[in-house]
C-alpha cells in the first residue's frame, strides 16, 4: 500500500487521546468502506502517528461543489455504502458522531466509480461492552451543527448509533436537494433549528425524488430517535429498494417528520 502519515503535536493530552482514539476505532471495524490504519504509535522525536492507506479520489464535498444535486441512483447506490460502512462500526461498539461531506471519500476501485471510503472517526464513541470513553465534559458540543443529530445538539450523554442515521439523512437531503435541510448564520441558530424545526420537504425542492426516497430520508431526519430506522443495515436495505420498503412498512413508520412546507415565492 501507499501510505500516509498524520502527527500531532503531543502537547495537549486531549488532542492526543483523540488522535489514538481514531486510530483504534478504524482498525476494530474491518470494513471495505472505511479507511484502513496500518500502524500507530510515537516517533523517537516525541510526536505521534498513524499510518492509514492512501486514498485518491474526491470527497464527497468536492463532488457536490462540483455537480450540486446528485441523480436518485448515485445517492441510493453512495448513501447504501455509507449505511453499510457504519453499520459494521455500531457493530463494533462506534459511533462516528461526525458524519459530513468531507468525511466520506469516493474513489474508483472494482470498476465502481463511487466507491465510498469513510474517514476521520476523531470524535468516535465507544458505547458497548463497558467501553465508553467520553472524552469531553457534559456541556460541550462536538460535531458540525448542520450534520448533528437534536440529542447531539442538547450535549445529551445517551447518545447512541441512531445520531449518525440522523447525519445519514442529512447528506441524503444535502446529495438529491443541493442544500442541507437546516442552516443559519451562526451555529447557535443551526442548533436550535435542529432541535425544533421539521425539515424542508425533499420533493419540493426536488420534484425528480421518488416518494419512497423521500420517506426514508424523512424516517431519519425524525427528531426522536426512536422513530428513525433502528439500525443503518435497515437503513442500507431501504435504500437498495425504496419501493420494497414503503410497501412492507408499517403504517407510522415511514414520513414521521413532517417536512416544513415550502416557502413562498
Amino acid at each position: 500500500y501507499t501510505i500516509e502519515a498524520r502527527m500531532v503535536d503531543a502537547s495537549r493530552r486531549e488532542v492526543v487521546g483523540r488522535f489514538f482514539n481514531e486510530a483504534r476505532s478504524v482498525n476494530r471495524i474491518g470494513n471495505e468502506h472505511i479507511v484502513e490504519v496500518h500502524d500507530l504509535g510515537q516517533s523517537p522525536d516525541g510526536h505521534y502517528f498513524f499510518i492509514m492507506e492512501y486514498l485518491e479520489g474526491r470527497t464527497l464535498a468536492q463532488e457536490l461543489g462540483q455537480q450540486g444535486v446528485l441523480a436518485v441512483p448515485r445517492v441510493q447506490h453512495i448513501g447504501a455504502q455509507i449505511a453499510d460502512a457504519l453499520g459494521a462500526a455500531h457493530s463494533a461498539g462506534i459511533i462516528h458522531r461526525d458524519l459530513k461531506p468531507d468525511n466520506v471519500m469516493l474513489m474508483p476501485r472494482h470498476g465502481d466509480p463511487d466507491f465510498v471510503k469513510i474517514l476521520d472517526f476523531g470524535l468516535a464513541k465507544m458505547f458497548m461492552d463497558g467501553m465508553a470513553s467520553n472524552l469531553t465534559a457534559q456541556g460541550v458540543v462536538l460535531g458540525t451543527p448542520q450534520y448533528m443529530s437534536p440529542e447531539a445538539c442538547e450535549s445529551k450523554r445517551d447518545i447512541d448509533h441512531r445520531t449518525d442515521i440522523y447525519a445519514l439523512g442529512i447528506l441524503l437531503f444535502q446529495m438529491l436537494c443541493g442544500q442541507v435541510p437546516f442552516d443559519g448564520e451562526s451555529m447557535g441558530s443551526v442548533l436550535v433549528k435542529q432541535v425544533t424545526q421539521a425539515p424542508p420537504a425533499p420533493r419540493a425542492l426536488n420534484p425528480h425524488i421518488p416518494p419512497s426516497v423521500e420517506q426514508i430520508i424523512l424516517r431519519c431526519l425524525t427528531k426522536s430517535p426512536d422513530a428513525r430506522f433502528p439500525t443503518m443495515i435497515a437503513l442500507r436495505d431501504a435504500l437498495l429498494d425504496p419501493d420494497r420498503y414503503l410497501a412492507s412498512s408499517p403504517p407510522g413508520s415511514t414520513g414521521s417528520a413532517r417536512p416544513a412546507p415550502p416557502a413562498a415565492s
